[in-house]
């Protein structure tokens, strides 16, 4: 009788574990990962999914992957009458400082904040400008060392000294372009953004439009080398003129055009945080097709369990009398059976083919009313936070819960769910195969 037990239990078990049986091949290169996963279903159909992961990954949260920048060198401002000088050589600021704070959101895209500090130099007219308030004045008039071109401007220096705060947005061209490499010796890091130019001797005020492209060259995994290019438009009247053709006040309040400030800056880049970045590659696209090469083995397998099942019908009325008498019989005689159903990272919800292997489960489920389970959610401690993985190891059990009760029917009275968080390695240290709900059968003494 035993016998005839295992073999029923094992009939009834082998259909469903049939959606559990898969062979994956993975091939990788520098840019992209692909799995080819092969599961057949209780239909006895191969479901054929190809998953391509390429280089885009999440961020491992607030205190990782900041980066500070900062540099020395020079810049020149270009206003409506610095186009006048003998040489823009003698027109250059020095020394120049540039400071930049940035969080990488991505390999590929952060935002920050930067500041750069410098001396002002500038030309105005000295006669003339009644409609100028002229920032940064002095009575150092410009030498035209002999060439008398623009000595009809009476053009005076200006000089003080500005800084320049401002907000930025981030790319790097390297990782969008050709995917997240952390060994790379080049970095392209491109910025923009908009901020306030202000004077630190003087009371001038103006907006700033930023742009540069701050070139890093890798020394150590943290440290790089910066060569800071930058450029930026500013408010017209920042040095105190505006573009004018003729002294009219109205005229000065059509011609309102921009001023621009071009420089660069030599230091370095010093990635901070918590403990070295690191990127958990993320999924971009993946394809699903059916065949039906499986029919013939499926085929197969139930002409052999047709004939076990014949060699057992002489005690089929005595199995179904205490099947009747206790309904879990064969499922005490397994009493190692669980149902691993697994998760994408930072996702809760059932992909395709763990809805399939749910549909085993719960048909084994209400096979058994009188047994109740146990159902209890996962993450991986490796990824995101504990207050993070705690909701995703609840999110996760109530999404089974859901899919069980409201779409298969199986009675809520049978299911106990509870949810661990994060938690090491729990197969063939592979922290994708934690981000799990595991079902377990509870055993009533």
């Amino acid at each position: 009788m035993k016998k005839l037990v295992f073999l029923i239990a094992t009939a009834c078990l082998l259909v469903p574990a049939a959606s559990f049986a898969q062979e994956v091949k993975r091939t990788e290169d520098d840019k992209t990962v692909t799995i080819v996963e092969e599961t057949e279903t209780p239909e006895g159909k191969i479901v054929t999914t190809t998953t391509i992961q390429k280089n885009s990954v999440f961020t491992n949260g607030f205190l990782h992957n900041w980066e500070l920048l900062g540099g020395l060198g020079t810049q020149i401002y270009f206003g409506e009458n610095d186009r006048r000088v003998n040489s823009f050589v003698e027109q250059f600021s020095f020394p120049t400082i540039d400071l930049y704070l940035t969080k990488w959101a991505s390999p590929s895209f952060g935002v920050g904040l930067g500041a750069t500090f410098s001396q002002f130099k500038g030309l105005y007219q000295n006669r003339g400008n009644e409609l100028y308030k002229v920032h940064f004045k002095t009575n150092d008039a410009y030498d035209f060392k002999g060439d008398q071109t623009f000595a009809y401007y009476n053009l005076t220096n200006q000089r003080g000294f500005t800084g320049n705060v401002f907000a930025l947005a981030h790319v790097d061209l390297g990782n969008l372009f050709f995917g997240y490499n952390p060994s790379r010796f080049y970095t392209a890091d491109a910025y923009a953004g908009g901020g306030i130019l202000f004077g630190i001797t003087d009371k001038a005020v103006g907006a700033s439009f930023n742009v540069g492209l701050a070139n890093k060259f890798r020394l150590t995994d943290r440290l790089s080398l910066l060569l800071n290019l930058r450029g930026a438009l500013v408010s017209d009247d920042f040095d105190g003129e505006s573009s004018l053709s003729e002294p009219s006040e109205e005229h000065y309040l059509k011609n309102i055009k921009l001023d621009g400030i071009a420089g660069g800056t030599l230091g370095l880049a010093w990635k901070l945080g918590k403990e070295k970045s690191k990127w958990e590659r993320a999924t971009r696209s993946s394809s699903i097709y059916y065949n039906d090469k499986g029919l013939a083995a499926r085929d197969a397998r139930i002409a052999e369990l047709e004939k076990l099942l014949a060699d057992a019908d002489a005690d089929k009325n005595n199995l179904l009398k205490q099947l009747q008498e206790n309904e879990i019989q064969y499922v005490k005689d397994v009493p190692d059976l669980w149902f691993h159903i697994n998760f994408i990272i930072d996702r809760w919800d059932l992909l395709s083919r763990e809805k399939v292997n749910l549909q085993s489960v719960a048909d084994i489920m209400k096979s058994t009313p009188n047994t109740r389970y146990l159902l209890c959610g996962y993450a991986d401690k490796q990824t995101a936070t504990p207050s993070h993985n705690l909701m995703l190891s609840k999110n996760r059990v109530e999404t089974v819960y859901n899919f069980l009760t409201k779409e298969l029917g199986v009675d809520p009275d049978q299911l106990v769910t509870d949810y661990k968080g994060g938690v090491d390695y729990m197969f063939y240290d592979e922290k994708e195969l934690s981000r799990c709900c595991m079902i377990t059968a509870i055993k009533e003494e």
